[in-house]
C-alpha cells in the first residue's frame, strides 16, 4: 500500500479573526482580501501537488481556503465533523484578555505534552 501525505490547513484570515472575535462553528464568517491572498498564496506554493481529495469543514472560510483546488476539478468532500468547535454563547463576541491567556496557557501546555 502506498504511503499516503496528509496536508493540514488552517483557513485563511477573516475580518472576524482581525477583530478578535470568536467564530466558532456557528459563525460562518468569509475569508478577507488578506484571506484571500493567503489562499491564493497556498494555491500557487502547492498547486502542482497530486492531491487525491480535499477535506473541509462546511464552513465557508475553510472551502474558500481552498476553492482553486476545487475549482480544478478535485474531488471534495465537506464534512460537518471537521467544523471548528462550538464556543457556544462566546460566538460573535470579543475574545477576552482572560480567554486569551487561558488559551495560549492551553496551547503551550499541549504544545509541551502535558496532559
Amino acid at each position: 500500500m502506498p504511503v499516503q501525505q496528509i496536508f493540514l490547513l488552517r483557513h485563511g484570515q477573516t475580518d472576524f479573526n482581525v477583530q478578535g472575535i470568536v467564530q466558532g462553528s456557528g459563525v460562518d464568517s468569509d475569508l478577507n482580501d488578506r484571506g484571500r491572498w493567503q489562499a491564493e498564496r497556498f494555491w500557487q506554493a502547492y498547486k502542482d501537488i497530486p492531491f487525491a481529495r480535499v477535506y473541509t469543514s462546511r464552513l465557508k472560510r475553510t472551502q474558500q481556503s481552498v476553492h482553486k483546488f476545487i475549482e480544478q476539478g478535485l474531488p471534495h468532500e465537506a464534512h460537518a465533523a471537521l467544523n471548528e468547535i462550538s464556543w457556544g454563547t462566546r460566538e460573535g463576541t470579543r475574545i477576552t484578555p482572560a480567554e486569551d491567556a487561558e488559551y495560549k496557557f492551553v496551547l503551550d501546555e499541549w504544545l509541551a505534552g502535558n496532559d
